[in-house]
C-alpha cells in the first residue's frame, strides 16, 4: 500500500462505517456526536452532584473537609495524570473504541462506589473512575473534531459542552433531592445506570477500529515520567499547605517535580512517536488557549468547592437548596456555550473568549462583595454571571486549541485540553481546602461554623477574581485577532 493509501486508510479508521458517501458520512456524524453529547450529559448529570453531597459523605465517614477533598481529589489526580497517555492511546487504538472501553471502567468504578463501606475503599474506587474519565475525557474532542470540518468545529465542540453543562446543571439540584431522599450513595447509583446506557449507544455509533497503524508506537518512558512528574506536582499543591513548606514529603515531592519536567521534555524531543509532541507548543495559539484553560478551571472550582460547605454549614440551608443555587452556574454555561461556540466559528476565539474571563472575574468579585448572605437568590445570582462567563469563555478556547493541533495529534490535543482543565479543577479544589485548613485546622468536623470562616470565604472569591482575569490578559495576548 502506497504512502497516500495509508494515509486514507488511517483516515477512513477513524470514521464511522458508511461514511464512503456524503450523505452517509452526515448521518453517521450526526450519530456519532449525539453519542458523545449524551455520554457528556450522563456522565456529567451524575458526576456533579458529589460537590453537594460532600457534607453528608464527611458526616457519615466522620471526616472533616479537607478529608472530604479527597473524595474529589482522588478522582481529578487520577484523571490528571492519566491524560496525556490516554489521548495517546487514543490516536493509536481508535478514539471511539478509547471512548467506549473508558465509559465501562467509569461505570465499575460507578458501582464500588456505591458499596464502598469506607473513606479508604470509595477513594480507591473514585481513582478507577478517574482512570475511565481519563479515556473518555481525551477521546471525546478528538472524535467532535475528526467528525465536522473545520468550519463547523466550534458548533460540534460547542455542542459537547452543552450536553455537559445541561448535565451540570441538572445534576445539582437531582442530586440535591436523591441525598435528602435516599441517601449520597444514590448518586453512584444513578452513574452505573448512567454508564450503561451511554456504553450500549456509543459502541452502536462510533467508529471501533484502530487508528495509528502497526508502525505506530506507545512512548513508554514519556507516559511513566509524565505520570510520575504530574503526580508529584499535584500532591505538592494538594498536601503541601497541611504538610508544612519544609516538611520532608513537600521538599521531596517539589524536586522530583523539578527533575522530571527538564527530563520529560529531552526524552520526548527525541522520541521517534512522543507521546506529547512538544512542538506543539510552539504555537502561540495552541500555548496561550492552554494556558487559559487551566486558570479558568482553577478560578471556577475554587467557589464551587467553597460555597456547598459555607450554604450548608454556615448558612443552614438544606441539600436541595444548595444544589439551586449551584445550579445556576451550570445552567447559564448550558445556556450560552453553545451559541458561543458557533459565534467562534464566524469571527473567532479571542474576543469571546477575553470577553468570557473578564465576566467570571466579575461574578467572582460580586460573590465577595455580597459575603455572607442569608437568602439562596444572591449567591445564585453571581453565579449565573460565572457561569455566563464560563460559558462564552468554553466552546472559542477549546476551537482554538484544537484548530492548532495537527489533525494525527487530535487525541494529544485534547488530552492536553482535559489534562489543562483537570489540572485547574485539582488546584481549585486545593486552594479550596488550604482555605478551610487555614481557618478551622485539622480537627474541624462538618456541621460546624465559625465567623472567620465568611471572611475566608471573601479572600477565596477574590483570589479566584485575579486568576480570572489574568486568564483573559493571557488569551487576548497570546492570539492574533481574528482567532
Amino acid at each position: 500500500m502506497n504512502r497516500h493509501a495509508t494515509k486514507r486508510a488511517n483516515t477512513m479508521a477513524e470514521r464511522p462505517a458508511g461514511a464512503g458517501n456524503e450523505s452517509g458520512a452526515v448521518a453517521m456524524n450526526k450519530g456519532l456526536l449525539s453519542a458523545v453529547a449524551a455520554g457528556s450529559f450522563l456522565s456529567s448529570l451524575t458526576s456533579s452532584v458529589i460537590n453537594v453531597a460532600l457534607p453528608d459523605m464527611a458526616r457519615d465517614y466522620r471526616v472533616d473537609p479537607s478529608q472530604a477533598a479527597w473524595f474529589v481529589l482522588s478522582f481529578l489526580l487520577s484523571v490528571t495524570v492519566l491524560l496525556l497517555p490516554a489521548g495517546r492511546v487514543g490516536d493509536l487504538l481508535g478514539h471511539g473504541r478509547t471512548y467506549v472501553t473508558g465509559m465501562s471502567i467509569f461505570g465499575v468504578g460507578s458501582l464500588g462506589c456505591a458499596l464502598a463501606p469506607g473513606p479508604g475503599l470509595l477513594i480507591a474506587f473514585r481513582i478507577l473512575q478517574g482512570v475511565g474519565s481519563s479515556l473518555v475525557m481525551s477521546s471525546s474532542p478528538a472524535l467532535m473534531t475528526l467528525a465536522m470540518p473545520a468550519t463547523r468545529r466550534g458548533f460540534a465542540l460547542g455542542m459537547m459542552s452543552t450536553a455537559t453543562y445541561v448535565g451540570l446543571a441538572v445534576g445539582p439540584p437531582v442530586g440535591g433531592v436523591l441525598v435528602e431522599w435516599f441517601g449520597w450513595r444514590s448518586i453512584f447509583w444513578a452513574s452505573v445506570a448512567a454508564s450503561l446506557l451511554t456504553v450500549g449507544w456509543a459502541a452502536s455509533v462510533m467508529p471501533l477500529r484502530r487508528g495509528g497503524g502497526k508502525a505506530a508506537r506507545f512512548d513508554i518512558p514519556g507516559a511513566a515520567l509524565a505520570a510520575a512528574g504530574t503526580l508529584a506536582f499535584l500532591l505538592v499543591t494538594t498536601r503541601g499547605v497541611a504538610w508544612g513548606a519544609t516538611n520532608p514529603r513537600t521538599v521531596g515531592l517539589a524536586a522530583v517535580a523539578l527533575l522530571l519536567a527538564p527530563v520529560f521534555a529531552w526524552v520526548e524531543l527525541r522520541h521517534p512517536a512522543p507521546m506529547l509532541d512538544l512542538r506543539l507548543f510552539r504555537s502561540r495559539v495552541f500555548s496561550s488557549a492552554t494556558g487559559a484553560a487551566l486558570l479558568n478551571y482553577t478560578a471556577l472550582f475554587i467557589p464551587l468547592f467553597l460555597m456547598p460547605f459555607a450554604l450548608r454549614d454556615g448558612q443552614g440551608m438544606s441539600p436541595p437548596q444548595v444544589g439551586r443555587v449551584m445550579a445556576a452556574q451550570a445552567v447559564a454555561m448550558a445556556l450560552i456555550v453553545w451559541g458561543s461556540g458557533t459565534l467562534s466559528d464566524r469571527i473567532g476565539s479571542r474576543g469571546l473568549a477575553t470577553l468570557g474571563m473578564v465576566t467570571l472575574a466579575i461574578g467572582l468579585a460580586g460573590l465577595a462583595w455580597s459575603w455572607p448572605t442569608r437568602g439562596m437568590w444572591q449567591p445564585a445570582a453571581w453565579m449565573l454571571v460565572c457561569g455566563a462567563g464560563t460559558g462564552v469563555f468554553i466552546s472559542p478556547n477549546s476551537s482554538a486549541l484544537m484548530g492548532s493541533a495537527p489533525r494525527e495529534r487530535q487525541g494529544v490535543a485534547g488530552g492536553v485540553m482535559s489534562l489543562a482543565r483537570n489540572l485547574g479543577m485539582t488546584l481549585g479544589v486545593a486552594s479550596g481546602s488550604a482555605i478551610f485548613a487555614s481557618v478551622f485546622g485539622p480537627s474541624h468536623a462538618s456541621g460546624t461554623w465559625m465567623p472567620a470562616a465568611d471572611g475566608a470565604m471573601r479572600t477565596g472569591f477574590l483570589i479566584a477574581s485575579g486568576v480570572a482575569l489574568l486568564s483573559a490578559v493571557l488569551t487576548y495576548a497570546g492570539r492574533p485577532s481574528g482567532r
